[in-house]
């Protein structure tokens, strides 16, 4: 795959992401919304709550990649400010392989509980249960990717900061 191809496949990759993390975030609004309407002129919407935690979920997770993605996620810098560069890049290195390993912990146990949880129904709605939890390792998986991406585009020393000059074209 060449470099056009692979900017190509990214920028597709990250505008799908963010467009299903828009409408989740959307269709959760208009579910509390719908619920508390329902609610005021007396006709409640039983399952409403559900979806709305459902769109939660999956907004939370695809926010919490998308924060990620741009670095502009939590991070304590006190350590780091004040140690030699070689030791900084040895922590960045330690960080990732941590990281990395808890979110493939994640997606293990998580696509475990998809599973065990599937035939379970989510609330009123009907829907399956694994849904909400296939959040979660598809979530991780994800993380994953991003840090991944992160790591290739701006190397060990930045894998946590915000680029100063966001490369579109990659990340």
């Amino acid at each position: 795959m060449d470099f056009v191809s692979m900017a190509l496949f990214w920028k597709v990759y990250d505008r799908i992401e963010l467009t299903i993390a828009v409408l989740a975030l959307v269709a959760m609004v208009l579910t509390v919304f719908v619920a508390a309407t329902g609610r005021t002129v007396g006709v409640p919407v039983g399952s409403a709550s559900t979806f709305a935690q459902l769109f939660l979920i999956w907004t939370c997770m695809l926010g919490g990649d998308l924060t990620l993605k741009h670095g502009q996620h939590i991070r304590v810098s006190a350590l780091p400010d004040v140690v030699s560069p070689g030791l900084r890049k040895s922590m960045a290195a330690f960080n990732v392989l941590l990281i990395l390993a808890f979110l493939g912990f994640v997606a293990w146990h998580g696509w475990e509980l998809v599973v065990s949880n599937w035939a379970r129904t989510l609330g009123a709605s009907g829907l399956s249960y694994g849904l909400v939890t296939l959040a979660l390792p598809v979530g991780a998986v994800l993380f994953a990717i991003t840090l991944v991406r992160r790591l290739f585009v701006l190397g060990l020393e930045h894998v946590y900061e915000a680029p100063a000059v966001k490369p579109e074209s990659v990340l």
